[in-house]
């Protein structure tokens, strides 16, 4: 989990410069196709926004390496917590917190190659928008339901949850194909209502 850390914070530190393009992207977008805010106003609130993204120290800075730190063990809490609730309901045996946390904190090794992957080619390529999965067939607006949804099935993230069902094999004393069946569950309805979600606020952002 260190490890995955640790490479999140240096990934956002070699890609500062894309990730504030990407914001300001999104903020500009924002703003401007807001018709309750005046001309003037949207170039005020522009300026600001454009100094404080591009700003490379300071407190925004921080919370950027310090949230794309974070961003990880809350997934793997999150993803524990609801997987063992998931898999006490439908494997037919009980397990502790604390095991399955261990089980997802190996099933989440994959995402180190992930970094070591992804991260050179947004570099070179200058390009955040890199997908290992479906996203990079581009369907529908950015934002979109079947966009958010799409660009959830990623490779890296099939190989977590195939990795987590192995572990509750052993861990529940259940067969693969039924750990596989309720991990693939819990993840398409996890995937489908976060990406609702997604499409929900850039829907009012936009």
């Amino acid at each position: 989990m260190f490890l995955i850390m640790f490479l999140a914070v240096v990934s956002s530190m070699i890609l500062s410069e894309q990730i504030a393009d990407l914001q300001w992207e999104q903020i500009e977008q924002s703003i401007n196709n807001n018709a309750n805010i005046s001309e003037e106003q949207k170039q005020e609130i522009l300026g600001s926004q454009y100094d404080r993204i591009y700003s490379n120290s300071g407190a925004t800075a921080i919370f950027i390496y310090i949230s794309s730190a974070i961003s990880w063990p809350m997934r793997m809490i999150f993803w524990s917590l609801f997987s063992m609730l998931f898999a006490n309901l439908l494997l037919g045996s009980k397990s502790q917190f604390g095991k399955v946390f261990t089980v997802v904190s190996f099933s989440y090794l994959p995402s180190v190659l992930e970094y070591l992957v992804k991260t050179p080619i947004q570099y070179v390529s200058d390009n955040m928008m890199i997908f290992t999965g479906l996203g990079a067939l581009n369907i529908g607006e950015q934002g979109s339901f079947i966009n958010n949804f799409l660009s959830g099935i990623d490779f890296f993230a099939i190989w977590r949850v195939y990795l987590t069902a192995a572990g509750f094999t052993l861990l529940y004393n259940a067969k693969q194909n039924d750990t596989l069946r309720a991990l693939g569950l819990l993840w398409v309805a996890s995937l489908l209502i976060f990406s609702a979600i997604g499409a929900f606020f850039a829907g009012l952002s936009g």
